[in-house]
């Protein structure tokens, strides 16, 4: 969100609680606005942002239908903020988030693509590219691009979204060390 313009209206819909009880939700955080289920996808926007008002949205249409809020609710409510008319009405103040997993860094595997490529909840920006990561008893190096790695040799690497990632040159990273969503990562110095 932040290689957009301050203002800009997401609307995020990664609901596998559709149809439940859970919250609907818009957010002002940091200068961004996010309408979102209240399942956690906004917490590290939120948790990082200075400033934030959260809202729960209580308005429902005539029609709803149990899997489609993404079209039925939150596309109705964008639509109404990114025309101006704030929907005052369908939204209540919510003093924070029901799902906040705060500020920090996640220290574990959070994704591993179909490449065997396993995503840290680790911004990059703040590890250093002498330090070597470890995972399950594996010391691993940086690499800035898969060919500064010998093939078949795991490294980490910042990933397009700024994450610390752990590849390997042309083979599965998650197959060789067997890593798995979750698995703790740690940082060591340089050595």
């Amino acid at each position: 969100y932040r290689y957009h313009p301050a203002g800009t209206l997401f609307l995020c819909v990664v609901d596998p609680g559709v149809g439940s009880q859970r919250r609907l939700l818009y957010a002002e955080a940091g200068g961004w606005r996010f309408l979102s289920p209240d399942n956690g996808l906004l917490s590290g926007a939120a948790a990082r942002a200075e400033r934030r008002t959260v809202w729960t949205i209580t308005w429902r249409p005539g029609g709803l239908a149990r899997s489609f809020h993404g079209r039925d609710l939150f596309a109705p409510i964008a639509a109404a903020i990114a025309r101006g008319d704030f929907p005052e009405a369908r939204l209540k103040r919510k003093p924070r988030l029901a799902m906040s997993f705060g500020a920090d860094d996640l220290a574990e595997i959070i994704y591993v693509d179909h490449y065997g490529n396993a995503a840290t909840g680790l911004r990059a920006s703040g590890v250093s590219r002498r330090a070597r990561l470890v995972v399950k008893g594996t010391w691993i190096v940086h690499a800035r691009v898969f060919s500064e790695a010998p093939r078949g040799e795991v490294f980490w690497y910042e990933n397009s979204i700024g994450l610390v990632e752990i590849a390997a040159n042309s083979v599965s990273a998650a197959a060789k060390l067997g890593l798995a969503i979750g698995d703790p990562v740690a940082i060591a110095a340089a050595g």
